[in-house]
């Protein structure tokens, strides 16, 4: 039998809290599921409220675990195609948090948070490289991963690689020509 002592708090609800408090207008939604709490930020609020959730004592989250990116191409235009998601940790008080800023396909930009956070650099790097998120302000924004040259970013999803599609049973339809596809491939539809 479950009773009160046994419920859990749910993680990231103080960072949503003081950030709904100090910052209301940087909110732009919040929501709960499988036990955690994620705060979406205006994208011009971002650095502030990333500093506020570093420096103040009911928050101190101190490290960025990660940022990374979720891509919804099919999303636009009723929401921004990219979805560039933080995680901090605050060590001192044993939760973590998630913070995601939306942006669009035309203007992936957001603001870097290498000033706030130690390490920083080099997540928004990556998230560069294999995403195009342009963290602006950076101080030295280059792929991390690929070379130089390479064309493309190959997480995004409408990316593709060796310039064509790769064909499988599950997409045959779309990946090859009628007058190429195998005759006896399993499946009803084929």
């Amino acid at each position: 039998m479950a009773g009160a002592a046994d419920v859990r708090p749910v993680n990231g609800a103080r960072a949503a809290a003081l950030l709904q408090r100090e910052l209301p207008d940087a909110v732009l939604r919040r929501s709960v599921a499988l036990g955690e709490e994620t705060v979406w930020i205006a994208r011009d609020s971002l650095v502030e409220a990333a500093t506020l959730l570093r420096d103040h004592d009911d928050a101190r989250y101190r490290q960025a675990v990660f940022v990374t990116v979720v891509d919804w191409p099919d999303r636009e235009p009723e929401e921004p195609r990219f979805d560039v998601v933080y995680q901090l940790r605050s060590l001192q008080h044993n939760e973590y948090c998630r913070l995601i800023v939306q942006v669009t396909d035309d203007d992936p930009t957001v603001p870097t948070l290498e000033g706030v956070f130690a390490g920083m650099d080099w997540l928004e790097r990556e998230a560069y490289d294999l995403f195009g998120i342009v963290f602006a302000g950076h101080h030295d924004l280059r792929r991390i991963l690929l070379p130089q040259d390479w064309t493309g970013h190959p997480l995004r999803k409408d990316y593709v690689s060796f310039g064509e599609p790769i064909a499988f049973t599950h997409n045959i339809e779309w990946a090859l020509p009628a007058a190429e596809r195998p005759r006896d491939l399993p499946g009803e539809s084929r």
